[in-house]
């Protein structure tokens, strides 16, 4: 009799204890969904809810404000250009003597498709990995990657973005490759241009990659882009961390040769406080005049000599000292002797000798 009255009791028991289980049971999975649904109406009150309790909601666009001490620096040496998220490829920023200036007050402003091939998913007004708690980015989440624009009709490069880390570096010991086989829209020979990576080798690995390469000054590739360049890569180094990255090479009209570059970056475990900018660098040379269609590039001392004679080959439009091996090995038929400066010359669209460089 005993053993039955005990046997009614665990019954009784169990069936108390069978429906406080699924109402834990559902709490739990109600509370799970409310932390880390990415539902706006959910993700709403949350942040409500965050607030009430001390805390503040993750405000993407104020923390990209925030910069950090570099960010700081910057800010005394480059002016405020235009308040604007994107530039007018009609109204140039125009050079002030500064390397770069800001565009959009400095806050780095993405395309979306940039955050989604890194793994990032919207999360109100920012942007989290997939699965993880209040606007919060797992390192193991995201996707390293660079993605690199067609050449447009004129052959000119687009844009270059991706998340950059350490996976996407040259690894230890790896050396740089040959890329002068590459000749970028508006490349002319003997005045001075450089090619420079849209995303730097540093960062990316990338040698003698057409997409990547553009027509630029010194100025432009080691005044402008590099300090830019070596800052995120000793960010990556020393952090481990990732940063998401767009470069834009801006053309006026139909010209080959850029006016200038727009460098935006990003650091994305710290939400922007290691890495945030978005500056246009200048592509010129100071003290030279640059033709931006041709890529003929005319320095103050050019431009001050007198006329004198040249020798025009006819058939290819270069133009030579009469000193020079190939104004004496040319062809009578295709000979032109001229007087004339090297600046009138150069706006007849004729190009000077890559040898004798006059």
């Amino acid at each position: 009799m005993a053993k039955q009255n005990n046997a009614k009791t665990n019954t009784t028991e169990k069936s108390r204890r069978t429906p406080a289980l699924a109402l834990l049971l559902a709490v739990l999975i109600a509370a799970a969904f409310f932390v880390m649904s990415d539902a706006p109406l959910v993700k709403g009150a949350r942040d409500a809810l965050m607030q009430k309790l001390g805390y503040e909601s993750v405000d993407e666009s104020e923390e990209g404000q925030s910069g950090t001490d570099s960010g700081e620096e910057k800010d005394d040496e480059a002016d405020e250009w235009d308040s604007s998220a994107s530039i007018d490829p009609s109204d140039l920023p125009e050079y002030n003597g500064q390397h770069y200036v800001k565009v959009n007050s400095g806050v780095p402003a993405f395309p979306d498709d940039v955050y989604e091939r890194a793994g990032l998913i919207k999360d109100g007004d920012g942007w989290k990995t997939k699965g993880n708690l209040l606007g919060t980015v797992d390192s193991n989440k995201l996707t390293p990657y660079e993605y690199y624009g067609s050449l447009d009709d004129l052959d000119r490069c687009t844009f270059a973005y991706g998340c950059l880390g350490e996976e996407t570096m040259p690894q230890q010991g790896q050396e740089r490759g040959d890329i002068s086989s590459v000749h970028p829209s508006g490349w002319a020979k003997a005045q001075n241009w450089e090619r420079c990576h849209l995303i730097a080798w540093a960062l990316s690995a990338e040698n003698a990659n057409p997409s990547n390469l553009i027509t630029g000054t010194h100025y432009l590739n080691y005044d402008g882009m590099r300090p830019l360049e070596e800052e995120v890569e000793q960010y990556i180094w020393n952090t481990g961390n990732h940063v998401l990255y767009y470069v834009k090479p801006w053309f006026s009209g139909n010209e080959l040769v850029a006016r200038g570059v727009q460098m935006t970056a990003w650091s994305v475990e710290d939400k922007g406080k290691g890495i945030s900018f978005n500056v246009y660098c200048f592509n010129v040379t100071p003290n030279a005049e640059i033709d931006y269609k041709t890529g003929i590039v005319t320095t103050e001392e050019q431009a001050e000599q007198a006329a004198r004679t040249y020798v025009i080959n006819t058939r290819s439009g270069v133009f030579h000292y009469p000193t020079c091996d190939g104004a004496r090995e040319m062809s009578e038929r295709n000979r032109k002797e001229v007087t004339a400066t090297r600046k009138e010359l150069t706006a007849q669209g004729y190009k000077p000798c890559g040898s004798c460089e006059p």
